[in-house]
């Protein structure tokens, strides 16, 4: 704990020689992996902000904290693990009451979404699907309910987890660069700082909020009181 309470001060005093500290920047490093492997592997886990925390690594990158290799490579094994673990979901236990609780938590929309994107882009699906929030996570564990083969798979799981870690490093590299940014560095660290923190609350609690209306209707329904929104 007095780790993170260091990592956290020094984030917000922009004290960047403390996160370069190998001993504070292997736990950045681990707090990174970790959430990136969770976002993209367990449903349960795709409130987790993984498009900011990437930003911010690039912002951190900008500041000399991390190097831009070692950490590309260690967050696209995050991912690209993660997104393996999403599959083997669907592909071994799609059918299991856990993981179909677990697809039912999802909103309908996001359903829509990857089943339509997976419908008519197959595994290119997967690129594309990368870069959405919810939909990268629930991607691979329709593509192993539908018995996509592993190894073909896995390409697309890489190369998919490469372009999206390096795409948004880059931009949060690129926008640390920009003039107008510099000129209100101590803000924009501070927003890139809150914003993983505040979509961190906001997924959390809509998915206890979703989770709470869904166990309210199923204890309603039997009375006549739970009226389900009509197909589109």
């Amino acid at each position: 704990m007095a780790v993170l309470n260091d990592i956290f001060h020094a984030l917000w005093q922009h004290d960047f020689s403390v996160l370069a500290d190998p001993k504070v920047l292997w736990v950045v490093y681990t707090i990174l992996f970790v959430t990136l492997f969770l976002e993209n592997g367990l449903l349960p886990a795709s409130f987790l902000p993984g498009d900011s925390l990437l930003l911010l690594t690039g912002a951190l990158i900008a500041k000399g904290v991390m190097s831009f290799i070692p950490t590309l490579i260690i967050l696209v094994i995050a991912a690209s693990l993660g997104c393996w673990l999403s599959y083997i979901q669907g592909r071994w236990l799609g059918h299991t009451k856990l993981v179909k609780g677990w697809l039912l938590q999802l909103p309908a929309h996001y359903h829509q979404r990857a089943h339509e994107l997976f419908t008519k882009h197959g595994l290119m699906a997967l690129l594309i699907g990368r870069f959405l929030a919810f939909v990268r996570t629930l991607l691979p564990t329709i593509a192993g309910i539908s018995g996509l083969s592993n190894a073909r798979f896995q390409l697309f799981n890489w190369l998919s987890a490469l372009l999206w870690v390096g795409v948004v490093i880059s931009l949060g590299f690129a926008l640390s660069h920009i003039p107008v940014v510099k000129r209100h560095e101590d803000q924009v660290m501070a927003g890139l700082m809150i914003l993983p923190v505040l979509l961190l609350v906001l997924g959390l609690t809509g998915a206890l909020l979703m989770v709470w209306k869904k166990r309210k209707c199923k204890s309603t329904l039997s009375a006549g009181k739970c009226k389900t929104k009509p197909a589109e």
